[in-house]
């Protein structure tokens, strides 16, 4: 059986990004390794590993293929959890969180580099999705 390991994410500045991550999301730093071509990054969120990659160097291969759409992050309390970003200053996508083809209240805001970020609202014994 095959388990996720990462999600890997380009970022333009991985000292930027580890700070949105960290201070917006409570992300917290796990691993870092560098060489002259590419910083990588690894922060923790749950179970999830988040690998931010800075490419000092352009890549040998284009990066376009596999596109994601976003990053979910589940919360147990939407209102809570926007009224704790709009102190720090995120600005979200729409005025207010809406009801997903699950049901499940959701809205969505951009990181540092324009990735979009998802709020899900869950109860603790709810699947992830």
């Amino acid at each position: 059986m095959y388990e996720l390991a990462h999600l890997g994410i380009v970022v333009k500045n991985c000292d930027r990004s580890t700070d949105f991550y960290g201070r917006i999301l409570g992300c917290t730093v796990i691993d870092s390794i560098a060489n002259e071509e590419l910083k990588i990054v690894y922060l923790q969120s749950g179970a999830l590993t988040i690998e931010l990659l800075e490419y000092l160097v352009p890549p040998s291969s284009p990066r376009e293929a596999g596109t994601f759409d976003h990053l979910a992050f589940s919360v147990p309390n939407i209102q809570a959890a926007i009224a704790r970003l709009n102190e720090q200053g995120v600005e979200f996508l729409s005025g207010s969180p809406r009801l997903a083809m699950n049901g499940k209240k959701i809205i969505f805001f951009t990181g540092p580099d324009g990735e979009r970020i998802e709020l899900l609202e869950k109860r603790a014994e709810e699947p992830g999705f």
